[in-house]
């Protein structure tokens, strides 16, 4: 396993600008959907494991956001590579937020593309004590 390379990195960001942007002729383009059933995001609601249709549908949804920072950290080993991101997007109403993002690519055909991405508000939760505790 070895650290991503710059190339790989800026692709991870792009991917999140076109979502953000709601570009999805990018996300088409760098999506790898096997018979259509990969599921792509995982969106902060019940049964919220979308594939790559009802992500794009999802986009439609809302106006766009923008990607205001973005820095991820990945690695490679073999054909897969995958990313994590404390990103920065701006989500016009509520302000500039914290938000955690993943993605998974695979090499095919020598191009990578996405099979897995993740993006959610990164929130700080109180945690009450463990069961069982005195605390």
């Amino acid at each position: 396993m070895e650290q991503a390379p710059i190339e790989l990195r800026e692709l991870a960001t792009a991917w999140l600008r076109a979502g953000l942007s709601r570009n999805t002729d990018f996300l088409r383009e760098h999506s790898h959907t096997p018979e259509g059933a990969t599921v792509h995001t995982i969106a902060s609601v019940p049964g919220g494991s979308l594939g790559l249709g009802s992500l794009l549908d999802h986009l439609d949804e809302a106006p766009p956001r923008e990607l205001v920072f973005s820095s991820p950290e990945g690695f490679v080993h073999g054909d897969t590579a995958w990313f994590f991101d404390d990103a920065k997007v701006d989500m016009l109403y509520d302000g500039v937020l914290d938000m955690r993002f993943t993605i998974v690519f695979v090499r095919v055909d020598g191009a990578w593309k996405a099979v897995h991405s993740h993006l959610s508000e990164g929130v700080v939760r109180e945690l009450g004590p463990r069961e069982g505790s005195d605390a």
